[in-house]
């Protein structure tokens, strides 16, 4: 017989999960921390797993409760999106621009979902530097842009701040006196940040690689060229997170739409990647 799982309960699980505490979870739900815990407690019954290791620390996942959270993210991602699914009348296409800066398999895994809820609908993904998206963005060419802000940019529906970290190939040396940095080209405002932090530090570094293409610099820090910053979801394959070298300050990412945009199609599209964005 099949055992489905109720979304109800899933929603509660990854409430608790992102909330960090049941209680927090169940004020930002509206219930009591009772009713949340009966649900979490049905969950791992219905699993017959244990989800959640509870301690006067806290909460915290336990193996089965880490495999679980991407599919119950997703599942509710598109439960949400087939419960605000617009009737489409004929085909219909939305463009979207995307900076390469951020682009991870969260955003991808929002237009490949988004695609197959609205199979009438064409999606145009654009990815681009910051500068060449705005200006699209600037031409109504593009209904969505995920990108870092742009002085004197139209206001972003949503602005999040996100934390850059080192990566490095596993074993790579840190004990030169000088770092070795795979790095954005010019210009790049999270190139400037990492200068200035490293400067601050009285942290020598020299430039051993730099594109203005992510994957290159993902490429470059796997083959054990150098260090580089990242955001946490876009790191190179096979790559170790550094914590030895002086911690980055947070990067901007925003979210925007067309001013005076009422379309449903892009509320919707422009609220998935800010869900996306805020997991991490």
């Amino acid at each position: 017989m099949t055992n489905d799982l109720d979304t109800a309960l899933l929603r509660a699980f990854v409430s608790v999960v992102r909330s960090g505490s049941i209680n927090r979870a169940a004020i930002l739900q509206g219930k009591t921390q009772p009713a949340l815990s009966q649900q979490i407690q049905r969950l791992e019954q219905q699993l017959g797993q244990t989800l959640l290791l509870r301690s006067p620390r806290g909460i915290r996942l336990s193996p089965e409760g880490e495999a679980l959270l991407p599919y119950a993210e997703r599942i509710l991602s598109l439960t949400d999106q087939l419960s605000l699914k617009p009737v489409l009348q004929g085909e219909q296409q939305r463009s979207i621009g995307l900076a390469e800066d951020f682009v991870s398999g969260h955003l991808n895994r929002v237009l490949a979902d988004f695609a197959c809820v609205h199979p009438r609908l064409r999606l145009r993904v654009d990815v681009a530097d910051k500068q060449t998206l705005f200006a699209a963005f600037e031409r109504k060419e593009l209904d969505v842009l995920v990108s870092m802000p742009l002085a004197a940019a139209a206001t972003p529906d949503q602005a999040l701040s996100m934390p850059l970290n080192w990566f490095a190939a596993p074993g790579f040396d840190l004990q030169a006196a000088s770092i070795p940095l795979v790095i954005f080209s010019q210009p790049c405002t999270w190139r400037d940040r990492i200068l200035e932090t490293l400067n601050r530090a009285n942290q020598p570094w020299h430039i051993v690689f730099e594109s203005s293409s992510l994957a290159a610099l993902q490429a470059a820090a796997e083959a054990g060229l150098g260090v580089t910053a990242l955001l946490a979801d876009t790191p190179p394959q096979h790559s170790q997170l550094i914590t030895e070298l002086p911690p980055l300050p947070d990067v901007t990412i925003a979210v925007y739409r067309q001013q005076g945009d009422t379309d449903p199609i892009n509320q919707q599209l422009a609220g998935l990647f800010l869900r996306e964005l805020q997991r991490g």
